[in-house]
Parts: C-alpha cells; structure tokens; sequence
C-alpha cells in the first residue's frame, strides 16, 4: 500500500492504529515503524482514552514534504515449526515508548523471537521454573475455587486449574517477552500484592496476572446431607487482568479470539492504565495545590469577615448607645415635670443634671468624633487589596479563581463558626 505523507499524518490523528491497520489490511506494527522512519508524529499513550473523554489533547505539526509517498508493506514472518505457512495466524506485535529501567527486573536476559513459544522447553528460565511448580502432584489447591497455588515460591502469580497451567504460562511467557522489547521491568511476585505480579512503566507500578474462569457445580454436601457444596471445574477461558491494587481491568478469550492473538491488546490496555494513573496522579497533585492554596487563603478572608463583622458590631453599639441616651433624656424630661419637696429640690436637680451629661456622653450624635465610620466591604474586593499589598507573600495566590474560592472558604468559616457554638 503507498499513501503520501500528509493523508498518513492526518488518518494517524484521526483513527487508531489498530483500526488503520484492519481497513489497510496491514499489521500495526508496520505503520508505526513506517511513521518513525518518516518523521510522521504518532499520537502519545493515552491520547485515544482523553479523546473518548471529550477532551483536545495537543497535536505535532507534520513538518517536511507533505507529498512524499510513504508504503506500507508487512515484512515476511517465518512459518512456525511443524505448520504450513498459510496456517499461521496474523498476530501483530507492538513497539512502545517505554522509560527508563527500575530497581525490579527479570533475573536473566530474555532473547529476541519472532513467534510465541510452542513448548515449555523452549520458554523463558522464569516461567520454567513456574511450570515445575505449578505442575507438580504435590502442588497446593486453594481450599474453595481449586486452582493450583506456588506455595511460597518465588515465580510468577496465576490463578488457573492444573489443566490450564502450560497454556497460561506460555501467554505469561509472550506477554514478559513483549514487557522485555518495550524495555519494562518487572517484579515477580509484586512486593505490593504476593497474589500478582508487577510491570514498571514510565516509573507507574501496574499489577497482573492471568486467570481463569471456572464453572461453579452446586453438588450435596457429603457430610451433611442437608447443606449443599460448590465444586470448580476448569473452563479453558483465561483472563488477562491488570490495572492498580484499587482498580483492576480484564481482558479474556472470547469466540472471536484467544489472549494469545489479543497481546496486541494486552499492551495498549497496560499503556492506557499508566496513562489513567498519571492523570489521577496529576489531579491529585493539583487538588492538593489547590487546598494548600485555599489554606493559606482562609487567613485573609477570616480578616476581611472580621472586618465587616466589626462595622455590624459598631453599628449596633451606637445605635444602642443613642437609645439609651434617649431614654435618659425622656426620663428626664418626666422628673422635671412632676413636683418636689423644697428640701430634696437641690439635690434631685443635682442628680438630674448629671444625667443629662451622661446622656450627652455617651450619645454618638453628639459625640461624632468618637464614631468608627467604617463600613463593611465585599470580600472578594478586600482579599484582593490584601494581595496585591503584599505581593511577596500571597503572589501564589493569584493562581487561584478569587471569587470562587473566596465564596467556598468563606462558607466553610461560617460552617465551622456555627457548629463551634452549638
């Protein structure tokens, strides 16, 4: 197939690979090694899962001649021993952008293949190694679905009846040679999880292992004949599950296609989870940004509430303060209207007298000079003033959408304060 540079360019960005490769009638791993040799910029992992998202990741300019042609053509594979040619099947395999090597890795080389391992023999020492384990007569069953377990060995975690043992260890085996190309180290058993193992991508720790659906046969217990037992029963579907300790994903043989023809699969999988942590990771890190932000925010607002509460509070005392001079007054004004005895006359008057001046005291209308005429001001206004007064201290702040986060703090406060005094 020959396709010019900028209709490659374009369908790359538009639809996935692995769809491009099906219409095309290609395998993947063609037009991604054709795309690099022609400098045509590929989506990164995870581009395909934010688009779903409904987000617009960034997106190269194609840089050269745009009208160069570009083929696209599958290098000759090698039949596998014992078959004809023509009975092979198409099984693409993928490169990654992977990163730099981890403290966990496999314990010894794993040479170059072109085609998956057709015998244990032939497989990696690892998963030898496990295959001795997991096949031997004296292998532990766990006590209620029956799958074989490795004991205390240091191999490779499965969960399969014995009758599934060599074929998930030969997909175990591709699955390692595929982590190995892409330059991902791995840590057999997981130090997270002794039932799993892990896969270290651009520095993100993914747990996997494969396991087995089994068929559940409700049987009569044969010690109690009125209770009833579940027995297992092997099924020959596999599942290849992956992801965090807190979320995994699974991905099995189905009537279409076996794992085996699904690795393809298994590798885009692995690459969208690492993309998926990394943006959780990223979020979080923003999240808490954010908070310690809002943290060092909460001291100003509490000021500026502080200062509006102050100018009801002010408010409020004069206001009783004149009533209160106000009744002083009245009270005078009816002592004077009423009738004294001469020999009290100088002293009521006395009295009367000093009352009027406490009146005039502590009565704010007479006594202006005295008044705090501060009036209160809106929030988002006050913090603002604060920052850019002292810009040294609370410039980070600006990151921040003041009124949104004003208005969530300030809530907040008023939260607080009211279940303080409850």
């Amino acid at each position: 197939m020959e396709i010019n540079r900028q209709a490659l360019y374009e369908a790359l960005w538009s639809t996935p690979r692995k769809e491009l490769a099906s219409v095309w009638g290609v395998n993947s791993n063609t037009i991604t090694s054709a795309s690099k040799k022609q400098n045509i910029p590929l989506p990164e992992p995870g581009y395909w899962t934010l688009v779903s998202m409904g987000k617009s990741p960034s997106q190269p300019a194609l840089i050269g001649d745009p009208n160069e042609n570009v083929i696209l053509e599958d290098p000759p594979r090698n039949p596998r021993k014992g078959e004809p040619p023509s009975s092979l099947p198409k099984t693409p395999t993928k490169v990654s952008q992977t990163s730099g090597p981890t403290t966990a890795s496999l314990t010894e080389p794993v040479p170059a293949i072109k085609d998956p391992v057709t015998s244990i023999s032939e497989a990696l020492p690892t998963v030898r190694k496990a295959y001795k384990i997991y096949s031997s007569p004296k292998a532990a069953r766990d006590y209620k679905y029956q799958h074989v377990l490795p004991g205390a060995a240091e191999v490779i975690r499965i969960a399969v009846m014995p009758e599934m043992v060599e074929r998930a260890l030969l997909l175990m085996d591709t699955i390692l040679r595929e982590f190995q190309k892409s330059q991902w180290k791995t840590q057999i058993p997981s130090e997270r999880d002794r039932k799993k193992n892990s896969v270290f991508v651009e520095e993100v720790e993914i747990l996997f292992t494969i396991t087995e659906h089994r068929q559940q046969e409700r049987v009569k217990s044969e010690r109690r004949w009125t209770t009833w037992e579940y027995r297992y029963h092997s099924t020959g579907t596999l599942r290849f599950q992956f992801g965090t300790s807190s979320w995994m994903h699974e991905i099995k043989d189905n009537k279409r296609k076996k794992l085996e023809e699904r690795i393809p699969e298994i590798i885009d999988g692995i690459l969208e989870e690492v993309a998926r942590v990394k943006r959780v990771e990223i979020e979080r890190k923003n999240r808490e940004h954010i908070e310690r932000l809002e943290s060092r925010l909460s001291g100003l607002v509490r000021k500026a509430l502080n200062h509006n509460h102050q100018c009801e509070e002010r408010l409020n005392h004069c206001i009783a303060q004149y009533q209160e001079a106000v009744r002083i007054r009245s009270f005078v004004e009816g002592m004077r209207g009423t009738d004294c005895s001469d020999d009290r006359s100088e002293e009521r008057e006395s009295w009367l007298t000093w009352l009027e001046s406490k009146a005039d005291s502590i009565d704010p209308i007479i006594n202006q000079s005295t008044v705090d005429f501060s009036v209160p001001k809106d929030l988002v206004a006050q913090v603002s003033s604060m920052i850019e007064s002292d810009l040294d201290a609370y410039f980070t702040l600006k990151e921040l959408d003041l009124e949104a986060s004003i208005s969530k703090v300030a809530q907040r406060i008023d939260l607080h304060e009211s279940w303080k005094y409850k």
